[in-house]
């Protein structure tokens, strides 16, 4: 996991799925800070958790490293408080953008957009949110491909990020709306 560690991202079930994943080859290293990274690492000690590790900040300019030397990348986000923020349902984070980008399968819990792409595309294993049951299955699940497999999960990540998410497919896009947008005021 790379990222801010807060309320929105549901880091806790990552550490709540290790806990159920510790008897599997998953190690999970959490690399970032923010509001909810003391809560983590006193949920970690508290479930006695030893296969998360916690590196904090690092630079950004390590970030290519850090995401070259996972075998995936992990992304959670929260559920919606009740009758709250839709955000992280139709949200596509950031960093979803960037793992696809490295060429990384992503490991999800998530509600919505995220989850679904996943599904869709191949490039990871989607569970529910705040679900570490489902993620820890899909931890394990994970451990247990092939070198191939997760070469092909990979490939289609970076695809992916090619089609529908580079810069060069955003501006694309943008030109064709404007183009449109003129076209319509012609007319």
């Amino acid at each position: 996991f790379a990222g801010n560690v807060g309320g929105n991202q549901g880091v806790e079930t990552i550490i709540r799925a290790a806990a159920l994943a510790a008897n599997s080859p998953v190690h999970v290293r959490i690399v970032g800070s923010g509001s909810h990274l003391d809560a983590c690492k006193a949920l970690a000690t508290e479930l006695g958790v030893e296969n998360v590790e916690f590196t904090g900040r690092m630079p950004i300019d390590a970030m290519p490293d850090v995401y070259a030397s996972s075998d995936a990348m992990l992304l959670t986000l929260s559920k919606p408080a009740n009758g709250g923020s839709l955000v992280p349902v139709y949200t596509i984070p950031r960093k979803f953008q960037s793992y696809l980008a490295a060429g990384r399968p992503v490991l999800c819990a998530v509600d919505g957009t995220v989850g679904e792409i996943i599904a869709e595309s191949g490039c990871g294993v989607a569970s529910p949110a705040e679900d570490p049951k489902a993620l820890a299955d899909a931890m394990c699940q994970f451990t247990r491909l092939d070198a191939r497999e997760r070469a092909a999960m990979a490939e289609r990540a970076r695809r992916l990020y090619a089609e529908r998410f580079s810069r060069k497919r955003f501006f694309a896009q943008l030109t064709e709306i404007i183009d449109d947008m003129v076209q319509t005021k012609g007319n």
